[in-house]
């Protein structure tokens, strides 16, 4: 188990031994945190027949190692959404009986996904779940999950991680060098700061973050940074780190209406990217940092 992750597995595997688990589970986090990890763990620890923490050895715990585990849903959500018809065989499944004489349990990524009818007819199972079932929902956007929704789960929450034991993990994981700003930029989500790591993307990053720091601080020009900036396919996120994290500390004891006109400026860069269609790049990032070098004064 990741570590971060293991004070989760304590507390889950308390309730299950206990018998206060609840039917339905929402993991909650940031993407990249290790919600899956975390719900196939669980999910092999309802099945597996021999004991509450996977054996690895029984039959239950093989077939579902191999794939196969006839009381194991996993509902697909590889698509942009999650209609009804899936959560229609996510209720047929759970209404059965346990083949391995044990437990149902269904694993449903990215909740967020649910389209208003799934959504509602989720409600319905989770209201009346079958016994011996479980239905661990998994999700990186809570927020957008109906009240209704929210208040028939069990709801755990995974914390961002940040700290120097979390570092330290990334360290151990690669042999590249890892970034102080990384685990920040990635929102404490550790497995996607490895992915970006192990991908160079996070070196990238860093020599785009430190491009801009030389335009501002007057030791690269604006062609030159424009540039480097126009290649990167997520110049919106970018810009956003670095004036919530490198620009606006600095700017603390800006005039309120100067930090106001700074956030107005970069609401309307993202209203721009999403609504003007081929926009020129090049010609919306000089008018961009022109106008953000004005502000910063």
């Amino acid at each position: 188990m990741l570590p971060w992750l293991t004070r989760y597995q304590q507390q889950l595997n308390t309730l299950l031994t206990t018998g206060q688990l609840a039917h339905g589970l929402l993991l909650a986090g940031p993407e990249g945190i290790g919600k899956h990890q975390l719900a196939n763990w669980l999910a092999a620890a309802l099945l597996c027949t021999a004991q509450t923490v996977p054996c690895g050895q029984c039959k239950s715990c093989l077939l579902r190692q191999a794939g196969s585990h006839a009381d194991l849903l996993i509902i697909d959500s590889s698509g942009t959404s999650i209609g009804v018809d899936a959560i229609r065989q996510l209720s047929q499944f759970m209404a059965g009986r346990a083949q391995q004489q044990r437990n149902k349990v269904v694993l449903l990524p990215d909740v967020e996904k649910l389209t208003e009818a799934a959504a509602n007819a989720l409600l319905k199972t989770l209201e009346e779940p079958p016994q011996d079932s479980f239905l661990i929902l998994q999700t990186k956007a809570s927020n957008s999950l109906a009240p209704t929704l929210l208040s028939r789960c069990q709801h755990w929450s995974l914390a961002a991680e940040y700290g120097d034991d979390t570092q330290g993990w990334l360290a151990q994981q690669s042999n590249r060098a890892v970034p102080d700003f990384l685990l920040h930029y990635c929102a404490g989500a550790p497995l996607k700061a490895l992915t970006m790591l192990e991908s160079g993307e996070a070196d990238q990053l860093e020599l785009l973050l430190n491009h801009l720091a030389a335009f501002f601080n007057d030791t690269q020009s604006l062609s030159q940074t424009v540039k480097q900036l126009e290649q990167a396919t997520a110049v919106t996120t970018l810009l956003g780190w670095f004036l919530r994290r490198r620009l606006l500390p600095q700017l603390a004891d800006m005039a309120p209406a100067r930090i106001l006109a700074i956030h107005q400026l970069y609401s309307r860069w993202c209203r721009d990217e999403i609504q003007i269609l081929g926009q020129n790049k090049q010609l919306a990032l000089s008018a961009f940092l022109t106008e953000l070098k004005r502000l910063q004064g």
